[in-house]
């Protein structure tokens, strides 16, 4: 497996991770837990496909003025995750439960990665 694919695996697991959670909970949780769930997993996605398509178009070879923009694009949109979390929670009146579960998917993608990994590596005898 090649080491590039690797945030892509993780960016489809943790979209299915919030793919499935969002009709469970419709069913399960009332409105305002599911618009929090909602709202932060699609924050957290857009957040983890933006420094993914950054971290990608950098020119590593100019590596101290790479840095510098990766980090400061990082901690641009840590300030600007923070003020949407006050956002909706001030202003949209969302669960923040269900507003901290939506920004879980994330974490969750790799946790099934790591799964799948271990999984993969198994020798046959071990199967």
């Amino acid at each position: 497996m090649k080491a590039e694919k690797i945030p892509g695996i993780w960016f489809v697991l943790s979209s299915v991770a919030y793919l499935v959670g969002l009709p469970v909970c419709l069913l399960a949780a009332p409105i305002e837990f599911t618009l929090g769930f909602a709202s932060g997993g699609a924050l957290v996605l857009l957040n983890a496909w933006m420094s993914a398509r950054k971290v990608r178009k950098a020119d590593f070879p100019n590596r101290g003025r790479v840095i510098a923009s990766l980090l400061g694009g990082f901690y641009l949109r840590l300030i600007l995750l923070g003020v949407c979390l006050y956002a909706f929670i001030k202003f949209v009146h969302v669960d923040p439960v269900g507003l901290v579960t939506g920004l879980s998917v994330v974490p969750l993608g790799l946790f099934f990665m790591l799964v799948l990994i271990y999984v993969a590596n198994r020798r046959p005898e071990e199967v």
